[in-house]
């Protein structure tokens, strides 16, 4: 549906970043990167929090 913020997996994620999805949900676990659960008990990141914390990490 339009207006439906992005949600991106952890695999994404991490290949934003160029780092393992270990290392994402680690980052999720201590609080760095807020996310959601599915019913399923998987993680997902909304774009928007994914883009302010590209801001927060070293290129």
């Amino acid at each position: 549906m339009q207006g439906d913020p992005e949600l991106l997996t952890t695999a994404e994620v991490a290949r934003i970043f160029r780092v393992s999805s270990s290392t994402v949900s680690g980052w999720a676990a201590r609080g760095l990167l807020p996310y959601v659960r599915t019913p399923s008990g998987r993680l997902r990141f909304h774009r928007e929090d994914v883009d302010r914390f590209t801001g927060r990490t070293p290129r």
